[in-house]
C-alpha cells in the first residue's frame, strides 16, 4: 500500500474534523495541535472522523486517549468515527476506545 500524507477538513460549525492518510510521527503532532485548537483546549465538543486513515500508531491513539479524558474533564466530548473494517476501526476496537460508524 502507498503511503498517504496527512490531511485533514475541519468544520468548526458542526464540530467535526475528518482526517485523511498517515497518521504517523510528525501527523500525530499535527493531530494533537488541531485537537487543542479546534476545541478551545479540549473545552469544546468535537467529532474526529477516522475512517480514512490508513495509519494509526500507538502515538496517534495516546493522544486521542489523553484528549478524551482532558475533555471530559472539562465538560466537553470528544466523539470518534470510524467506519467498520477500517484499521482505525480495528485499532481502537482492540485498545478499547468506543467509536460510533458513519
Amino acid at each position: 500500500m502507498e503511503e498517504r500524507a496527512f490531511t485533514y477538513e475541519s468544520d468548526n460549525e458542526a464540530g467535526r474534523l475528518t482526517l485523511h492518510g498517515d497518521l504517523d510521527e510528525g501527523a500525530t503532532f499535527q493531530f494533537r495541535e488541531l485537537l487543542a485548537d479546534l476545541t478551545d483546549g479540549l473545552t469544546r465538543d468535537l467529532t474526529v472522523d477516522l475512517s480514512d486513515v490508513d495509519l494509526l500508531p500507538s502515538s496517534a491513539v495516546g493522544v486521542i486517549a489523553n484528549a478524551q479524558d482532558s475533555a471530559r474533564k472539562q465538560g466537553a466530548a470528544l466523539s470518534l468515527v470510524a467506519s467498520e473494517g477500517t484499521i482505525s476501526a480495528r485499532v481502537l476496537t482492540i485498545c478499547g476506545i468506543a467509536y460510533e460508524t458513519p
